[in-house]
This record gives C-alpha cells, sequence and structure tokens, in this order.
C-alpha cells in the first residue's frame, strides 16, 4: 500500500458522515489492543481556540522534555499534520503501516454493520501511533462537541480545558449556548482538574460549573486582572502575567487569552507532580506556530489568511482587523460553507472590507461563490466571483496598492487550498 492509497482509503470513511457515538471507536479500539489505555492525556474540547490551546501546550511540553504528542483537526496543508510528536508530523511509512493494521478490524466491523466515520478511524491511528511511540503526554483535541466524540472513550485526563464556547454545529450540539456547553463539558471526568477559557459567556461558565461541581472537579479559571502590559503588533504580542513576561507569535488579542489558558493547565500539571519550568513555559509559547490564524504570509504586500469560519471567529477576526488593520485598505476573498452563518458573518465583516472576490472552496459543503456574491451585495459592496483560486489571488494582485491588504477568511477549507498559492504568488515579491 502506497500512502496514497492510504489516504483514499481514509477518505473512503466520509461518505458514513458524522455519527455521533462511543459504541463504535469502543469496539475497535478493543480490537487493537486500546492503546489510549497506556497513555496520559490533556483532553481540550471547545468551540473556538482549541487549536491554538493545544499548539501552546504541546509546544511547552516539548520544550521541557516530555515526549509529547498532538492530535489535531483539521488540517491546513497535509493531511498529517493531524499527528504530531514533538512538532513532528507521522511519517508517511507509519501512517501506511497503521492502516494497513487496522483495515481488517475495520473490515470487520463494517460487515457486521458497523460502519466506522473518518474520525472514528484516524482517532485510532492517532492512538496506535501514541502508543507505539511511548509518548510521555498526548494534547488531544476534540473534534465535535465533547460528550458522544470518538476522543472521549479516555477512561480520564491528566487536565481537562474547554476553550471559548459559541455557537457552532448547532444542528448537532443544540440550539442554545447551554445545550452547546454541556455537549463540551461531557469530556469532564469524576475527581478531575478542569482549566477553563477565562472570557466565557455566562451561560457557558454557569452550566459547565455545574456538571464539574457534579462531578467534584477542580476548576481553574485564568486570572484576567493578573494579565497586563499587553503590547501587540504584525510581529507578534507581548504581555505580563502573573508577574512574568511572555511573548507569542500569534496574532490577536484572543491568543493571549488562549496562552494563559496553556500556563494555567501546565501549573495544574506542576501541581500534581511534572516539573516544567517558567523558562519552558515562555520557550514554548514563543515557539508556537499554526498556520490561517490571521496568519501573515508576507508583508510586503501585505496578505493575511484567516480559517474564521464561525460568527465568533467573525468576531474575533473583526477585532483583528480593526487592531492591525484599521489603517489600510482591504480587498478580501472569501468563501464559505453553507452550512454556516454566513449572512451575520457578512454583516459583521463587510463594513471593513472595500471590495470583495468570491470563490467556492473545494467541499460538499460549499456555498457557491455566485449564491455568495449575491449575499455580499446586500451590504452594499462590491463583489466579483471567480471559480479559479489562481485567477482570485491574480485579481487581488492586481488591486493592489500601497496601502492596500489581501485578506482571505471564511473557511479552513479555503485556507488549506489557497496557501499554497499565497505562497508562490509572496515568493515572486
Amino acid at each position: 500500500m502506497t500512502y496514497d492509497q492510504a489516504i483514499n482509503y481514509v477518505n473512503s470513511f466520509l461518505k458514513f458522515g458524522m455519527e455521533p457515538g462511543l459504541e463504535r471507536i469502543k469496539l475497535l479500539l478493543a480490537m487493537i489492543g486500546n492503546p489510549q489505555k497506556k497513555l496520559k492525556f490533556i483532553h481540550v474540547a471547545g468551540t473556538n481556540g482549541k487549536g491554538s490551546t493545544c499548539t501552546f501546550l504541546s509546544s511547552i511540553l516539548t520544550c521541557s522534555g516530555l515526549k509529547t504528542g498532538l492530535f489535531t483537526s483539521p488540517f491546513i496543508l497535509d493531511f498529517r499534520e493531524r499527528f504530531k510528536i514533538d512538532g513532528n508530523m507521522i511519517s508517511k511509512d507509519d501512517f501506511v503501516d497503521i492502516i494497513k493494521y487496522i483495515m481488517p478490524f475495520a473490515k470487520k466491523m463494517t460487515k457486521n454493520g458497523n460502519k466506522l466515520t473518518e474520525f472514528e478511524l484516524i482517532t485510532a491511528v492517532a492512538f496506535l501511533w501514541f502508543a507505539k511511540k511511548k509518548c510521555d503526554i498526548v494534547v488531544l483535541e476534540v473534534g465535535l462537541g465533547g460528550r458522544l466524540d470518538a476522543t472521549n472513550v479516555i477512561d480520564s485526563a491528566l487536565v481537562s480545558v474547554i476553550t471559548s464556547i459559541s455557537y457552532d454545529h448547532m444542528n448537532v450540539l443544540g440550539k442554545t449556548i447551554n445545550e452547546i456547553a454541556k455537549e463540551k463539558a461531557g469530556i469532564i471526568k469524576s475527581n478531575g482538574i478542569l482549566v477553563l477559557y477565562p472570557k466565557q459567556r455566562y451561560e457557558a461558565l454557569f452550566t459547565i460549573k455545574n456538571v464539574a461541581k457534579g462531578l467534584k472537579n477542580k476548576v481553574i479559571i485564568p486570572n484576567i486582572e493578573a494579565l497586563s502590559n499587553i503590547k501587540t503588533n504584525l510581529s507578534g504580542t507581548s504581555f505580563d502575567y502573573m508577574g512574568e513576561a511572555f511573548e507569542i507569535l500569534l496574532l490577536g488579542d484572543h491568543q493571549v487569552y488562549n496562552a494563559i489558558t496553556a500556563i494555567s493547565v501546565i501549573n495544574e500539571l506542576n501541581n500534581i507532580g511534572f516539573k516544567i519550568s517558567k523558562e519552558n513555559i515562555k520557550k514554548g509559547l514563543t515557539n508556537a506556530r499554526i498556520p490561517a490564524r490571521f496568519e501573515v504570509i508576507c508583508k510586503n504586500p501585505l496578505i493575511i489568511l484567516d480559517g474564521s469560519h464561525n460568527l465568533d471567529g467573525a468576531k474575533t477576526l473583526a477585532r483583528s482587523i480593526k487592531l492591525y488593520l484599521s489603517q489600510k485598505r482591504i480587498i478580501a476573498i472569501v468563501g464559505m460553507l453553507k452550512d454556516k452563518e454566513v449572512y451575520k458573518v457578512l454583516k459583521l465583516i463587510s463594513p471593513l472590507i472595500s471590495n470583495f472576490i468570491a470563490v467556492q472552496p473545494e467541499s460538499y459543503r460549499a456555498m457557491s461563490n455566485l449564491e455568495l456574491c449575491g449575499l455580499i451585495e446586500n451590504f452594499k459592496k462590491d463583489c466579483i466571483m471567480l471559480d479559479k483560486l489562481i485567477d482570485a489571488v491574480n485579481s487581488a494582485f492586481k488591486q493592489l496598492d500601497e496601502n492596500s491588504v489581501i485578506l482571505v477568511f471564511g473557511s479552513l477549507y479555503l485556507a488549506s487550498q489557497i496557501r499554497p498559492i499565497l505562497m508562490s504568488f509572496c515568493e515572486d515579491f
């Protein structure tokens, strides 16, 4: 089996869609020896900020000398980004070997009427690889929700983390913040430690605290009052927290709150016997990188790529635009999925944009560029629609002047597909 064949095999499970529930993943893991039982986890749920918080945590733990697994989704450039140890992706050979090992078990399950989803399959791949490589600790990002997510098959976590909660996947998780928060709180285990993002909506905080109290958890919320001296520009952000100075390269004020959430998790690990120094925390935060999070692709001309795809993400993007680009003329390339709050996102962002280029990401869930342009024009903004991403980038570059910036946003699918094109254009300048 080649790597491409292995990827095609994994992709074949997409047709089974999202089927929440733990029965299938439990069955598969039992067949392959329950590798998750050999591992220690930090389990991270939330609507926004999961990926950044996980990246901060894994970077700190790696800097401290711990062999650190990281399982995240979705990927931006390479499918193997989902599986990392100490910042390095799984090798193609390891990926193929694990897929070949799992295939007979998956086939047996399908024959018996238990069709795995793609996410269940790759969760099993992650557990098996991390166990084979004898990771000291694994940072485990929830795929969707929490309670019925495949990652929630783990028996316990050293620390559970819930990042910012907002409206997303309402058809699966619920129509209200309380319902969504309850699903996210499903990762909380009895007698555990829970760290919460410090700027939660009141309804989410109330719901999560009630669940945590019922399960006798220690609840930690970073102290915003201990945060000061925040200074930011397009090169990064510095801030003081609990009397210590920190620097991060991830942009946006929300990343400061994700960072102090990660710091709080590390403090709790130290309280239960780990030895992670302040120097390693600082180095890990500074070393953290993640694409498509208000990412500066190049500075001259200025091109920014952002994967925000829901209303809360759009609010964060709007704050970042006002913070970093308030004096700029913004040319936006936008593509979105039709199951997102497209109208609300555009209503929020469009006043900040000079003109739009609408595209259609490669996804069966994508909104057509024709429909997207129609919505944009409701907000009295010029919009052209182009079918090819390279044509959209070409068009944006032709409109540049010394006070312009190209901003790409709307979907992580779009971000993954357009990022290599943007990088190649930047190399020509």
